[in-house]
């Protein structure tokens, strides 16, 4: 049923622009923009695609397809099979976007975010190559654009990748990214995630991963609180089913 919902809403997006783009690139953006919002991922994807269709070179189309395509695809796919062609397409995306505009904020998280999901596919080497890079790009992101709920939930992760390597492995991220660079906690995780639920309450994919972070910190109570909340929201997003049933899991162990 959800694929021909998405097919279906993609062939009206069509019919509503083949003749003479009758629709305007600024109100499909605006329908996009706000199904995004709401966690209609593949819809806003769809639209969103279309108009990159329209004009290849607009960097707010690139950073919506690569952060929307690198969702999607993750969520629909297989742990064990990544289409790690597309991630690359989409990291070519991304670095076009950069390059047409490295003062947009957007499109340092949406970067940041290509070669973060790339990274769960990878070596350990190349997860320590990526993780500093990854990190200098959430720090341009949120420099520019302090209230990024999604760069801090990249960040939130980062910090947890960072927290579970080993002082050998902290040494090589340290020295490609910089002395400066953090050690990497659990405290350092949740300050992030903490962040993201500031900028962004309602989007449930926060709290559970603020849960995750507080319960390796020995913080059940409070885990279980944002799991709770999290179940209990009236989140209807298209990953709302599978986030709500991690938040349910994680709760059955804390009890």
């Amino acid at each position: 049923m959800r694929v021909r919902l998405r097919i279906g809403f993609f062939a009206a997006v069509l019919l509503a622009t083949v003749n003479g783009f009758a629709q305007s690139n600024g109100d499909l953006y605006k329908t996009a923009v706000g199904l995004r919002v709401k966690g209609q991922f593949h819809n806003s994807l769809a639209i969103f695609k279309l108009l990159l269709s329209r004009d290849s070179d607009n960097t707010a189309y690139l950073d919506y397809v690569v952060v929307l395509s690198c969702k999607t695809l993750h969520d629909d796919t297989k742990p064990n099979n990544p289409p790690l062609d597309q991630y690359k397409h989409m990291e070519y995306l991304a670095k076009k976007s950069l390059k047409l505009d490295s003062t947009n904020s957007e499109s340092h998280y949406a970067y940041a975010f290509c070669i973060g999901v790339i990274s769960e596919y990878a070596s350990r080497k190349e997860q320590i190559a990526i993780a500093g890079i990854m990190k200098k790009e959430l720090d341009k992101c949120l420099k520019l654009n302090p209230r990024n709920a999604g760069a801090y939930h990249l960040l939130g992760r980062w910090f947890d990748k960072l927290a579970g390597f080993n002082s050998v492995e902290k040494l090589a991220v340290k020295v490609l990214y910089g002395s400066t660079l953090p050690e990497g906690t659990y405290e350092q995780a949740a300050a992030a995630y903490e962040k993201a639920v500031l900028y962004e309450p309602d989007y449930i994919l926060h709290q559970y991963e603020l849960a995750v972070t507080y319960h390796q910190m020995n913080k059940d109570a409070d885990a279980k609180l944002w799991l709770q909340n999290a179940i209990h929201a009236p989140y209807a997003g298209d990953d709302s089913a599978m986030v709500k049933n991690s938040c349910r899991k994680l709760l059955l162990q804390l009890k």
